[in-house]
């Protein structure tokens, strides 16, 4: 009998404890998104403004670059502050998350614009075969746009640190 009451009143104790404990929401609040897009668009000037000073630097314009590792400083900066916002909301590695964001926005324009590339040469080769030549002249100008905006996207995905961009086209 005795160990029946200990083992009951034990009982009632850890459920009185487990009720105690409250649950985390792990929904993120509209001011949470609002600051992560802030902090991704800060981590991107970042990028540009050093990317843009490296530049400045292999061509000799000091002052140009001077400005913009002040630039890039102030963004840093700007990091820094909208890290500590939302770590005290509770967001895990926000300047982490917020690279790892940057680089799939990247990428996922990078794959856009290649499927597009695609798609226009199919139509300039089916334009091309049934003998439409108006049709393939504007398809080879909307080849030259595509290509164009790749290497645009190209571009700003290597000044924001993805790395083997051929293979995430595929």
């Amino acid at each position: 009998m005795k160990k029946i009451s200990l083992m009951v009143a034990g009982m009632l104790f850890s459920a009185a404890t487990f009720a105690q404990t409250a649950t985390t929401s792990t929904t993120t609040t509209t001011t949470e998104k609002a600051q992560m897009q802030d902090l991704r668009k800060d981590v991107r000037a970042y990028d540009n403004q050093k990317a843009d000073a490296k530049a400045a630097i292999s061509k000799g314009d000091f002052a140009a670059a001077k400005t913009d590792i002040a630039n890039a400083k102030a963004d840093k900066a700007d990091i820094k502050a909208d890290a500590t916002t939302l770590k005290s909301e509770g967001v895990k590695h926000p300047v982490k998350t917020a690279d790892k964001q940057v680089k799939a926005v990247d990428v996922k324009d990078i794959k856009a614009d290649a499927t597009q590339l695609k798609t226009d040469k199919a139509a300039e080769q089916a334009d091309v075969k049934s003998g439409n030549i108006t049709g393939a002249q504007a398809e080879q100008a909307a080849i030259k746009a595509d290509r164009k905006d790749l290497k645009k996207d190209i571009k700003e995905a290597r000044r924001d640190g993805v790395k083997h961009i051929a293979r995430k086209v595929k």
